[in-house]
């Protein structure tokens, strides 16, 4: 491990690394662990005609971070935010608004998909509405999910 000394006005680069139909790396989120990147790419369903994906990366070597793989989704939703909590991933997939995945061994690809609130049910087009973001984080297991035009959700996890 080497000994990194940096301010703010001096960032260093450690590593950096590219995946297949790269489109616009918009947001991502560590495991608890730190082992593991969950990422979403705002423009890869538009640029390249996908289903929603959430990109996975073993990031334990952080000088030669390896992407994993992509984990699809049964939507063609634009992917927006996302946040791990435990072992589950919550996303804010715009138009498909909230998925919940959950995963064991990332390494193993195992990754699911174990529930979804439609927060812009008319529709789950490649377009920049419905779900923006997600909070899990509240003790008492209360979702809040924003939504561009529809408001506030509060979801129990219960």
């Amino acid at each position: 491990m080497r000994n990194i000394a940096t301010g703010k006005s001096a960032p260093l680069t450690l590593s950096s690394s590219k995946y297949p139909q790269l489109g616009f790396v918009h947001q991502g989120w560590l495991t608890e662990d730190h082992r593991y990147f969950l990422l979403g790419d705002e423009l890869d369903e538009s640029n390249f005609d996908l289903s929603t994906r959430t990109h996975v990366f073993d990031v334990s070597d952080l000088d030669a971070p390896a992407h994993l793989f992509v984990h699809d989704l049964s939507t063609s939703a634009i992917d927006h935010n996302l946040h791990v909590q435990g072992n589950r991933v919550f996303e804010a997939n715009y138009t498909s608004g909230l998925r919940v995945l959950e995963f064991g061994d990332l390494a193993a690809r195992d990754i699911r998909e174990i529930a979804f609130f439609d927060t812009f049910p008319g529709d789950d087009g490649r377009s920049f509405q419905g779900a923006w973001s997600v909070y899990p984080y509240l003790p008492s297991r209360t979702l809040i999910v924003s939504d561009i035009g529809n408001g506030l959700f509060i979801l129990s996890l219960d």
